[in-house]
């Protein structure tokens, strides 16, 4: 069982909801400024990284490579290349407002996680107004999420919201409850419609088990982790703080170590060594190179970001 790429996403934007909110209600003053302030550094804090990271993308499509033995999926990185400006339309406009890249393919959580901040903003201020029309709003913002753009778009808006109701109301939780809670989550983050483990589920959810279970894994995962002091200090320590210092900076970069480093080197490797060896290599140093490229990235393109953000903040104060 693993945890699989959508179950992550959808934990970050739990999480996202939960830190936002703190970021603005955790001294419970200067809510207006805070919710201004943020709102105004929240595209370019995303933006330019993930700009960036899609021109880097286009440049490394412009190589030749051997792809050779790659899946049908690895095959497909950069086969929707364009000219340039197309890549910086792709990284500025097409992720966030349509939730698609043809560079680098995460960045569909762009548009999730922008409109999801401006939300998060929304219910916050209007919490601090009257809550029943921040419920209001809430309910309107999921629904309208789903019918208009996307099920993904609607599902990872609701955890926004989730996010933000852990924060509001949440309470803390002993370790037995904490841990009964994250290994349900873990177990329900593993669902397959054709895994024998989760038949049981498919019975009586059909196709649509993979939706419905994800979405229900992540909130467990995170809560038991946020509401128990114990499980929060094991997971405080500073190799983990250091890599989730990075995690924004890997997330960007690693599809294009895959394409770069990982793929060439495990066709050099396989006709020698063969595929479970050369596949064995090839991961292990994919995830150190992921994290090694990270670092400068992190600490240049990300704190540019962050400066320029502050910038734009300092102006418009103005």
């Amino acid at each position: 069982m693993f945890l699989c790429w959508k179950c992550r996403c959808l934990c970050f934007f739990v999480l996202s909801g939960f830190v936002l909110s703190y970021a603005i209600l955790n001294k419970n003053k200067d809510i207006e400024k805070k919710i201004f302030s943020m709102s105004v550094k929240r595209y370019p804090r995303l933006a330019i990284p993930a700009l960036i990271a899609v021109l880097l993308f286009w440049s490394a499509f412009q190589l030749d490579l051997n792809m050779t033995n790659a899946s049908a999926w690895v095959a497909r990185l950069g086969t929707q290349s364009g000219p340039f400006l197309d890549a910086i339309y792709d990284g500025t406009i097409r992720s966030f407002i349509l939730g698609k890249s043809n560079y680098n393919w995460v960045l569909w959580t762009m548009q999730v996680e922008l409109f999801g901040s401006f939300i998060v903003f929304s219910i916050i201020y209007l919490y601090t107004k009257q809550k029943i029309l921040a419920f209001l709003f809430a309910m309107f913002s999921i629904a309208i999420s789903a019918a208009v753009f996307s099920i993904n778009f609607g599902l990872g808006i609701s955890c926004f919201i989730i996010g933000v109701i852990f924060y509001l109301y949440g309470k803390k939780i002993n370790l037995l409850t904490a841990t009964l809670m994250l290994s349900i989550g873990l177990y329900l983050a593993g669902i397959h419609n054709t895994s024998y483990s989760y038949q049981w589920i498919y019975k009586v959810l059909g196709e649509k088990s993979y939706i419905l279970i994800t979405i229900a894994s992540a909130p467990f995962i995170v809560y038991s982790i946020l509401m128990n002091e114990q499980v929060s200090n094991l997971l405080d320590k500073k190799p983990l703080v250091f890599l989730g210092k990075l995690s924004f900076s890997i997330y960007l970069l690693h599809l294009l170590v895959i394409y770069l480093f990982a793929m060439p080197l495990y066709n050099f490797l396989l006709e020698d060594l063969g595929f479970l060896i050369s596949s064995l290599i090839a991961s292990i140093l994919t995830i150190l190179v992921s994290i090694l490229v990270s670092i400068p990235y992190s600490n240049y393109i990300d704190d540019l970001s962050i400066k320029v953000g502050k910038m734009i903040e300092k102006k418009l104060i103005k």
